[in-house]
């Protein structure tokens, strides 16, 4: 028995190995690879009746140990051969593979199914032995007359009694049709983009075409249901040898039946059953969805349109990764999947992944022959772990490949449903990205009597999931393209991760300093050039104090207006004795330069002269509001130990009374005599302001500016539209940093700040300040700016740059505002107050150039924006990770924090060599290089395994026309379970649109899991005292239950026998409303069930793809509710 079995092992393994050599070397090493491997342990199984261990066959140890302690089979014994059925006409039913495949082509309205492969054959070619070899594999095989037809909700295989399909002529003409290759590529590419009718004839066509040099060239196009990559390679080598062997007669090839007949009986078995517990534990705390981010926002419903890029890895690195996996003991396979698995979990964050790789499922003789899809798709669960060494990691990607194909013949779709995770329809609900070795089943090169002949696959057009890597061995180098599905990935996107899967199996396979995984960052020289050219932002910055650049602007335009409320104004030269005297009074009240003075002023003349006057005597300014809670106050002071306070009699009221502080009157106060000279030390490094921001802690935190933060932040700053001539206006509260910017950028730029009078502002208010005063340049929250923009647009009629931040800037109004004032630019500035207002910005002057969600853009000058993974390690361009700041706009500390200061202020990447600031925001850089804000870190939420960002779902709903705001947090039920509540602001409170209106809405546009289940009605989304969403308040409002089931009357009456049909579908007792259909044991052909009961017993208008939309009771209703027309009588939101 050992000497058979090594002589199979001998007969699969490549060239001729030395038997001695079986004591020493694995089978790997032996040139072993998966494929190989499987076949061994079939013919094993068969022929011995011995089950020889995949895992061990491809583990790295001696193939004679592995073969000596082989166990005699258990399970299921193979299939028995069974005569090829009579080629008459019959019907039967699919497979489990060919389920999938057609439910998709029903939903998606169009093939992503084709398979395209070319055979250039060089010689004397006989047009009629093609066509009769064609009619000989045709009859031979049952499956290429199979045509699929829908009876009754149920979809059918129909076999014809004979093989028609005819061999089509492509017609070529040298003149106009230009080189023979290029001609037949790009037709046979056309071609595969035609759609088939599946229950019109057999999906597969045959061309060919020649020129007059005796080329020629045969095509093969069929829809994915009839072939799989082994029968394409079967079908084409039995081709051209029955085009060798015209007349001699095929013997009938095994039948379908058989494959139905293995599946049953592994099914019958018990096999199924004990791979399915495996699976459920094997893939405990893998992640549901793996995704790519991406600038496209994803289809509602799967869009399986795609395309494939090209690459190649060149000799020097083949050799290297065929040299590196037989170091390691693995296959060239093993590596580069864990080359991509590394790419992709550096795009994606991602530690644990599931990788889809198709098996062959040839485990008999009978499937060996047979020319139908008969494989699966295994997912790979391969683990990252950064301190893991490269070769225990390409180990550990072998054993984890190993361990799946033992337990691959489970049916992909058996598995999604025994895991209860059928519920998306915008992606494969298990696998995402597959891996694939393409050249294991197709050969390149045929050889017959006449004929050289080389396959080339192409490409039919479609994409069956986010992306697949198609590699093959095409000496001297290993060679291939990434299809991808254009709806998840741009080019330019496509292009970068694969520039980083080819860096990160360079790192893998040449470099040897790199040691851990930690180090193969999967970051290309040209992908690192990027992100340097985003932060090449240095440019001259005199090393001046705030106050000393003020004085430069007072002797470049002494009588220009500097600052004006109402009647009262002030000249640059006024402002500066002012200043001057308000800075003695602080001097005679104590203050020393180095010391900090609260300013206690309404917006005002005087709070400007106030801070500046601060400033002069050396001193830093903290702005507090009067009105502040006594616990805010002392947890301030607690922090900051002021010297002064700058107030108007009367201040007393509140806490700030009550300190103690020396009190120091503001403009006008007395015409004494002025500092004149500012007496502070000419240094930028000192602090300039204090501005306190929430803590995570509850404790505010409180931030210490810099000048030399001040001066990068207004000084030359080629995104602000400032200078001579231009006023702003002043508006946010002086605790609250973008008065940095209404204050400063006037001052040091010789414009002039216009100061809206204190009080509460409303946006019919700002709108007329803004006409009335003649501002030029305005900062206002996102929040403010929706509301003034929605409100008030005319009041931007003189304005020429609006400045918003400090939340999600709504894109719609932006743009509304921009066809209204073309003259207008608006800036999109992102910053945390730890980094002096804005990190970023993004600028946009045209309204066809909005884009929804708008960009926060590049770095402002003489600062930095690095994107790391949580372990401080650069980022791919394109992959999503935290934003961590640095430059001159850096804060110092947070005052009397030390512990605080080092967890966000410190040197975090090896990477980054600089002093950094992690803002805690999830962002990522886009195929134009600009930063993208995605949520907080800690926002990201899972339910029910899906990864979803809630600020997605409330971009969606603001593009209801019956919407004017939307908001969307988490509501927890305490702890008990998660559900998706969505707050919306109605454009118009008398006819505010329904919740299932707006669900349905939804519907159209985001995958079922992402609806939310439950709906306020808000006048106004609250804010906090910085502009910035209060989702604390969010979460505590009032909440109605999702009005799925409160629908109109209409629905009401068909609900019942829609939950009927579906309990009678489904084989249940009850469904629940919000019960996604394949959770509950839905499947395709059940799916097509359900729609062709609702269509026959109901009279609706239903198809398969508005099913599939929204796959619950409560999206059913409304689905049908809308396909009526529009419902009478919705309840309001």
């Amino acid at each position: 028995m050992a000497h058979l079995l090594e002589e199979l092992a001998l007969s699969v393994l490549p060239g001729e190995a030395d038997t001695a050599a079986l004591t020493e070397l694995s089978f790997v090493r032996l040139g072993g690879d998966s494929l190989r491997a499987m076949h061994l342990v079939s013919l094993a199984a068969e022929r011995l009746g011995v089950a020889v261990p995949l895992g061990r066959l491809l583990a790295d140890e001696p193939l004679r140990a592995v073969l000596d302690e082989a166990e005699p089979a258990s399970g299921p014994r193979p299939v028995t051969r069974r005569p090829a059925p009579e080629p008459v006409g019959s019907e039967g039913q699919l497979s489990h593979a060919q389920q999938g495949m057609w439910l998709t082509e029903r939903a998606v309205g169009g093939s992503p199914y084709n398979l395209v492969f070319v055979a250039f054959a060089e010689g004397p070619l006989r047009r009629d032995l093609l066509a009769g070899a064609v009619a000989s594999v045709g009859r031979r095989h049952e499956n290429l007359r199979t045509r699929f037809v829908e009876v009754d909700g149920r979809v059918d295989r129909q076999v014809d009694d004979e093989f028609t399909v005819p061999v089509e002529e492509l017609a070529y003409d040298a003149e106009s049709d230009g080189d023979f290759g290029p001609f037949v590529r790009a037709a046979a590419t056309r071609e595969g983009r035609v759609v088939f009718g599946l229950a019109d004839a057999p999906p597969v066509r045959f061309l060919h075409a020649s020129d007059a040099n005796a080329r020629h060239a045969v095509v093969l196009i069929a829809h994915h249901l009839l072939l799989d990559g082994w029968s394409v390679g079967l079908l084409l080598r039995e081709l051209f040898d029955a085009y060798d062997h015209p007349g001699r007669p095929l013997a009938p090839a095994p039948g379908f039946q058989c494959l139905l007949d293995h599946q049953e009986e592994l099914s019958g078995s018990g096999a199924w059953d004990r791979e399915g517990a495996f699976w459920e534990g094997h893939l405990g705390g893998a992640p549901a969805v793996l995704e790519l981010p991406s600038d496209l926002r994803r289809p509602a419903l799967q869009d399986p349109s795609g395309t494939r890029t090209p690459f190649d890895l060149g000799a020097e690195t083949s050799a290297g990764i065929t040299a590196r996996a037989r170091e390691c003991g693995v296959t060239p396979f093993a590596l580069l999947l864990g080359g991509y698995a590394l790419a992709l979990g550096r795009h994606t964050g991602a530690r644990r992944l599931l990788i889809g790789v198709p098996l062959a499922g040839r485990t008999t003789p009978e499937l060996r022959e047979l020319v139908a899809v008969t494989g699966n798709l295994v997912p790979v669960r391969i683990d990252i772990d950064d301190d893991r060494g490269i070769g225990d990691y390409l180990r550990a990607v072998q054993r984890s490949l190993a361990l799946s194909l033992e337990h691959g013949s489970l049916p992909i779709d058996a598995l999604v449903t025994r895991l209860g995770m059928g519920g998306s329809t915008s992606r494969h609900p298990l696998v995402q990205f597959c891996f694939g070795m393409h050249d294991q089943l197709v050969p390149r090169h045929l050889t017959t009597r006449e004929l050289a002949v080389r396959i080339e696959e192409l490409h039919g057009g479609g994409s069956q999931f986010d992306a697949t890597l198609f590699v093959s061995d095409s000496d001297p180098s290993f060679a291939g393209s990434l299809e991808y599905a254009t709806a998840a990935l741009l080019p330019a996107e496509a292009e970068a991760f694969l520039s980083g899967f080819a860096e990160a199996v360079v790192r893998l396979a040449l470099d040897p300093a790199q040691e851990v995984l930690e180090d193969v960052r999967a970051v290309s020289a040209s992908q690192r050039a990027r992100l340097d050219r985003l932060n090449r932002t240095e440019q001259p910055c005199p090393a001046l104090t705030v106050e000393e650049l003020f004085l430069d602007q007072v002797e470049r335009r002494p009588s220009a207006t500097a600052v004006r409320e109402g009647e009262q104004s002030l000249t640059y030269a006024e402002l500066a004795a002012e200043a001057a005297r308000q800075a003695a009074r602080l001097h005679e009240a104590g203050v020393r330069p180095g010391d900090t003075v609260v300013i206690a002023v309404e917006r005002s003349v005087a709070e400007i002269v106030a801070v500046l006057g601060a400033l002069w005597a050396g001193a830093s300014y903290l702005g507090m509001d009067p009105a502040l809670p006594a616990s805010r106050v002392d947890q301030m002071l607690d922090r900051v130990k002021p010297a002064a306070m700058v107030a108007r009699p009367g201040t007393g009221a509140g806490r700030l009374g009550e300190i103690g502080l020396p009190l120091v009157a503001p403009w006008p106060a007395g015409t004494g005599a002025g500092v004149l000279r500012p007496t502070g030390e000419g240094d930028p490094g000192r602090v300039a302001y204090l501005a306190f921001t929430s803590g995570s802690t509850g404790t505010p935190k409180g931030v210490r500016v810099p000048h030399r933060a001040v001066t990068r932040l207004v000084h030359d700053a080629g995104y602000l539209r400032l200078g001579p001539g231009e006023r702003m206006l002043r508006l946010a509260p002086l605790g609250f940093d973008a008065s940095t910017l209404e204050i400063w950028g006037p001052l040091l730029s010789g414009a002039a700040i216009e100061v809206l009078p204190a009080g509460l502002p409303t946006p019919a208010g700002i709108g007329g300040f803004l006409q009335r005063r003649g501002v030029t340049v305005c900062w206002l929250t996102s929040g403010l700016f929706r509301l003034v923009a929605d409100f008030a647009p005319d009041g931007f009629t003189g304005v020429r740059h609006v400045l918003t931040g400090g939340d999600v800037v709504p894109a719609r109004q932006v743009a509304a505002l921009l066809e209204r004032h073309p003259h207008l630019l608006v800036t999109n500035g992102y910053g945390p107050t730890e980094n002096t207002t804005f990190s970023t910005v993004h600028t946009v002057g045209r309204a066809e150039d909005v884009e929804d969600p708008l960009p926060i853009g590049v770095p402002v000058p003489r600062s930095r924006a690095h994107i790391l993974d949580e372990r401080g390690r650069l980022l791919p361009p394109g992959a999503a990770g935290e934003l961590y700041v640095a430059g001159d706009g850096l804060a110092l500390d947070y005052a009397g924090d030390p512990a605080g200061t080092a967890e966000r202020f410190a040197h975090f990447s090896v990477d980054v060599p600089e002093r950094l600031y992690r803002t805690g925001d999830l962002v990522r850089l886009d195929a134009r290089d600009r930063v993208r804000f995605l949520g907080r870190v800690d926002d990201q939420v899972k339910i029910r395994g899906f990864r979803i960002e809630p600020g997605e779902i409330a971009a969606a709903l603001r593009e209801h026309p019956g919407l004017r705001d939307a908001a969307v947090v988490v509501d927890d039920d305490g702890g008990v379970s998660k559900r998706l509540l969505a707050v919306c602001v109605p454009s118009d409170t008398a006819s505010a649109p329904s919740t299932a209106e707006l669900a349905a809405f939804l519907d159209q546009r985001l995958p079922a899991y992402m609806v939310p289940g439950l709906w306020a009605v808000v006048d106004e989304i609250p804010v906090t005292a910085n502009g910035k969403t209060d989702r604390a308040r969010l979460a505590g409002l009032g909440r109605v239950p999702d009005a799925g089931p409160a629908v109109p009357a209409g629905q009401d009456e068909r609900r019942p026998a829609v939950a009927r049909f579906l309990c009678q579908v489904l084989e249940r007792d009850e469904v629940g409303d919000d019960d996604n259909f394949f959770d509950v044991g839905g499947n395709s052909t059940r799916a097509v069930r359900l729609v062709g009961l609702l269509r026959r017993e109901l009279g609706v208008e239903l198809g398969l793809r508005d099913f599939l939309r929204a796959p619950t009771l409560s999206g059913l209703l409304r689905t049908l509710a809308r396909n009526s027309g529009p419902a009478p009588g919705p309840a309001a939101v």
